[in-house]
């Protein structure tokens, strides 16, 4: 034996094993938190007395077994009968003692780390938690060779192909649509095997609050751009939105109706070059790809749709106004779709279609749940998204004559300029407009009449100008046309054009004329200088008693 085993005074090895067993057994579970402080307090004893504790496959030394695998061996230099007793009687006590241990200290293992993860904003950070936690399972009582070659990742569930090692669906209060792939699969313990199962179950249940919440702020986000955004351009948000927050979905389409037809308004996965002129009847669309009935369809019941009912309900669609009775080709590969309405009133203004390309059973009824409710928020936005465009079109629209108001006017010549600034060579003419005899046709003939004049020479603008063009009634009898790619001279030949449409008008007998002044953008110039280049034109026409004055010229 070594030295330290003759110490003068001291016990014999057999008799301080004993005396650590009885330690062992005395102390060990009120002082130790895991079972890798029972080990090092071994290890400390061992050592004392010249020996060490040595690796589950190390030769020689008697094993401390738990579960029937070695996970450490008693180590003592030429230990006698009696010794070797004493280590066999210390292993038969340290193996229940370390199962025992490693229960409590997985439990808190446990704890701890799903009460760290329910509180989590970053499920990047809930994701490593677990991660770390599924790791260190099964280490603690020595077994941990090879653990640090553990590979541990997120995958689809299910997989589109068998995935090797073990796989730990995240499974929530809903059905599991991701999975965590450990890899090489862990030799775990029936406790350890259900411990990783409430880490990932946690994991799961954070992961969709996280996208309820993600739901809600994204709904919020489109809600606070209907102030600034017409109708139109909520819709790939929103169907993006959509792609996004349904479980199972991997891209989609949104259709939107027009008159007795449906269009693509917005797609996601697709390239839309091939479906811009493609369309579909809106009846053909309710009674046959949706299919649910009239009833379903008016209250935006989503419907699901496997495999064979895209091939069969998906037969048909125009293309520049010819009937094909084919499947669109864009469709022949999906393997699920689930096709919500939105409602505008009590009609259905569009239809939401999201779309699986890899899982048939994407859509169950937690998706469902999400894309009904999806679809009422989207009705919603789109009604809002409506009332708003109507509101601020009301705002900026003369009542009278249908035209822009002052406002309009004023926001649209600055958007103009800004526009026309970004070219080497800006082009933009402004024609001011002041009726003569208008105050006549008001004295003699009334209000009723003179608002009909004005009527008049509104619709008699519409006719002149190009469709790019836009005009404006600033009140009473004043009125502005922008000529947006337009010189000088090209606004001169439409103030030509509007005063001879002009001089042909009479309201009761009482002509009306036009004094124009015309004005384009100086080089540098603003929307304040060209609308006071072109209101002093005008200005100088009326002193002239000429019809029409170009800035910068005389009379055209």
């Amino acid at each position: 034996m070594s030295d330290a085993a003759h110490v003068p005074g001291a016990p014999g090895p057999a008799k301080a094993v004993q005396d650590l067993t009885r330690h062992v057994a005395r102390i060990a579970l009120l002082q130790y938190a895991g079972p890798q402080g029972l080990l090092d307090e071994i290890r400390a004893h061992l050592e004392r007395l010249g020996g060490y504790l040595g690796r589950p496959g190390h030769p020689g030394g008697t094993a401390v077994l738990t579960r029937g695998m070695p996970v450490a061996r008693l180590c003592l230099p030429d230990p006698d009968a009696a010794t070797e007793a004493a280590l066999e009687d210390l292993a038969l006590l340290l193996s229940p003692l370390l199962e025992a241990l490693g229960l409590r200290s997985l439990a808190a293992d446990l704890g701890r780390v799903n009460s760290w993860v329910a509180r989590q904003d970053d499920p990047e950070a809930a994701l490593d938690r677990v991660t770390d936690f599924l790791r260190t399972l099964g280490t603690a009582a020595g077994q941990g060779a090879g653990v640090q070659s553990m590979d541990i990742r997120l995958v689809p569930h299910p997989a589109p192909t068998p995935l090797g090692g073990l796989i730990l669906p995240l499974t929530g209060r809903y059905r599991a649509r991701q999975a965590l792939q450990v890899t090489p699969a862990p030799d775990w313990t029936l406790e350890e095997q259900r411990a990783a199962a409430a880490a990932t179950r946690q994991l799961a249940l954070v992961t969709e609050r996280l996208s309820a919440e993600r739901r809600l702020e994204t709904l919020l986000s489109l809600q606070r751009q209907l102030d600034s955004v017409p109708a139109e351009e909520l819709y790939q948000p929103l169907l993006d939105a959509a792609v996004q927050l349904v479980p199972g979905a991997q891209g989609g389409s949104l259709l939107v109706r027009r008159g007795d037809t449906f269009h693509f308004g917005a797609v996601s996965g697709y390239d839309t070059t091939p479906l811009r002129n493609v369309t579909f009847p809106w009846q053909h669309t309710r009674d046959t790809w949706y299919g649910l009935g009239a009833d379903a369809w008016r209250r935006g019941v989503p419907r699901v749709l496997g495999r064979e009912g895209v091939l069969h309900n998906g037969v048909g669609y125009d293309r520049d106004g010819a009937r094909v009775e084919e499947l669109l080709p864009e469709v022949e590969h999906l393997q699920s779709v689930v096709a919500v309405p939105v409602l505008f009133g009590d009609e259905v203004y569009a239809l939401i279609n999201l779309d699986s390309f890899t899982d048939p059973d994407a859509f169950d009824a937690d998706a469902l749940r999400v894309t009904q409710a999806f679809g009422s928020m989207a009705s919603l936005l789109i009604h809002e998204a409506q009332r708003h465009a109507q509101i601020q079109s009301a705002a900026r629209t003369d009542a009278l004559t249908g035209l822009g108001n002052r406002r309009a006017f004023n926001e649209t010549l600055e958007q103009a300029v800004q526009a026309a600034a970004q070219d080497a060579h800006p082009a933009l003419a402004l024609l001011v407009l002041d009726l003569r005899g208008f105050k006549g046709i008001n004295d003699q003939l009334g209000h009723a009449q003179g608002d009909e004049g004005l009527r008049r020479v509104a619709a008699l603008l519409r006719e002149v100008v190009r469709g790019s063009d836009q005009l404006f009634r600033w009140g009473g009898d004043e009125f502005a046309a922008l000529l947006p790619g337009s010189d000088l001279t090209q606004g001169l030949e439409v103030a030509r054009r509007v005063t001879q449409a002009i001089s042909a008008l009479s309201i009761g007998g009482l002509p009306l004329r036009a004094t124009i002044g015309v004005a384009s953008l100086r080089q540098g110039g603003t929307a304040e200088t060209l609308l006071q280049d072109a209101d002093a034109a005008m200005y100088a026409a009326k002193a002239r008693g000429e019809p029409i004055a170009v800035a910068g010229r005389g009379e055209g």
